[in-house]
């Protein structure tokens, strides 16, 4: 069985800041129908990766989960390690941050077959924001913005673990009006996702998770009249 959790954004308790993903959290743990998880976080993304991982290690250790971290050095000058961490997780997660550096690096590294035999068995690959992208075919996202290349969000390519384009943070108004202006005139179809959402895919079906009823996941695009269309999705 394929398993797959796109989530569009929230905190996740790193500093002074909220612990917002709770439920999506609990879910990615039922996944694996496992009562302690194997859980391998990949911090790749994130020019903060040492600090997000202490903060994912103490959430997913307090659901239950033996938490592991894929370190850049090791990715680099141990492969044994790397093979061996990626083959024994139950859950992979990837954090947000620069999407094109995430893919970059994970071809680079010759780690995209390894996770999709990973993804293949069984295993669970969480995305947050960055993460998500790079589990879907394309996402609405600000590298570009962050590599100073662009001055509005882009639409990059991720690994294709599923046929979908996403927008995550979708409760960022700037970051709507750019994507429905950018949607203008194509054929896209994009899963916008607020904070505290996420889309839940098993074996290639959609379903969806939210954290609160003050957040949604949305079908984007643009009808044959041209009218803008949000398709509010439910559980």
């Amino acid at each position: 069985m394929k398993k797959l959790v796109l989530i569009g954004g929230g905190d996740v308790g790193r500093g002074n800041t909220n612990y917002e993903t709770e439920l999506i959290d609990k879910e990615i743990v039922k996944l694996t129908n496992k009562e302690t998880p194997n859980f391998l976080f990949v911090g790749l993304a994130s020019s903060f990766s040492d600090s997000y991982y202490d903060t994912m290690k103490k959430v997913y250790q307090e659901l239950g989960c033996q938490t592991v971290y894929l370190k850049k050095k090791n990715i680099v000058n141990n492969r044994d390690i790397v093979e061996t961490k990626i083959a024994n997780a139950d859950i992979i997660y990837f954090c947000g941050g620069d999407t094109i550096k995430l893919v970059e690096d994970l071809k680079n590294y010759d780690l995209v077959e390894l996770l999709q035999k990973a993804y293949l068995k069984g295993t669970v690959l969480a995305g947050m924001s960055a993460g998500a992208i790079m589990l879907a075919k394309e996402g609405y996202s600000d590298s570009l913005k962050l590599r100073d290349e662009a001055d509005k969000y882009t639409f990059v390519e991720g690994l294709n673990f599923i046929d979908v384009a996403i927008c995550p943070h979708y409760s960022d108004s700037s970051k709507k009006e750019e994507l429905k202006e950018d949607l203008l005139n194509t054929n896209k179809k994009v899963y916008a996702l607020d904070n505290k959402t996420a889309l839940k895919i098993i074996d290639d079906e959609i379903s969806y998770l939210k954290c609160d009823d003050t957040v949604n996941c949305y079908l984007t695009y643009y009808d044959e009249n041209n009218d803008y269309i949000e398709e509010k999705q439910s559980k």
